[in-house]
């Protein structure tokens, strides 16, 4: 079995890639006229499904602005600090943000849950935001190749340069 280098996370902003989005959608969702999409799958767009969702929405999208970012680049940063695994790499930026965790032996789920609610609770401390910060779900692959970790920090690099200046990207390490 190959041995786990760590982590690559994803978390998107609340309200910014519903089910049937046009990108396509991972999450599980159920509708009793349109049926079941399967969970762990990407799903094609569906503009019915889409509508729906944003229906649901009980509060409007979000878009982190600079002070927000601030906050939840400082709360990953005390984390890591508190923590066995450390950030490869990280961009955050208006929309999601990337975390590349190195290995660690913790529960990586049980890890970006943490994470998720001590950067909402940084947003909800230090801005005049309420309400939710982050979609319900998360997207998160298992890292065992040294030439895909590379690629990884190389393209968070990459998708940093291609973002408005008020992203954030920090934390380089060599494995």
């Amino acid at each position: 079995m190959p041995r786990t280098l760590g982590y690559h996370y994803v978390k998107s902003g609340y309200g910014l890639w519903l089910p049937g989005d046009d990108r396509g959608s991972w999450s599980q969702a159920w509708d009793e006229q349109i049926g079941f999409t399967e969970p762990h799958t990407l799903n094609p767009g569906d503009p019915a499904r889409q509508r729906m969702a944003k229906e649901r929405m009980k509060h409007e999208p979000v878009r982190l602005d600079a002070a927000m970012i601030d906050a939840v680049v400082g709360a990953i940063d005390r984390c890591a600090s508190s923590s066995p695994w450390r950030l490869a790499a990280a961009s955050t930026e208006s929309t999601h943000m990337h975390l590349l965790i190195t290995y660690s032996g913790l529960d990586i789920k049980r890890t970006v849950k943490w994470l998720a609610q001590e950067t909402t609770k940084a947003v909800h401390r230090q801005t005049d935001h309420v309400g939710p910060v982050w979609c319900e779900g998360y997207w998160c692959s298992y890292v065992f190749d040294t030439a895909y970790w590379t690629n990884l920090v190389q393209y968070l690099q990459r998708h940093h340069l291609c973002r408005s200046e008020s992203a954030k990207l920090y934390s380089f390490l060599a494995l």
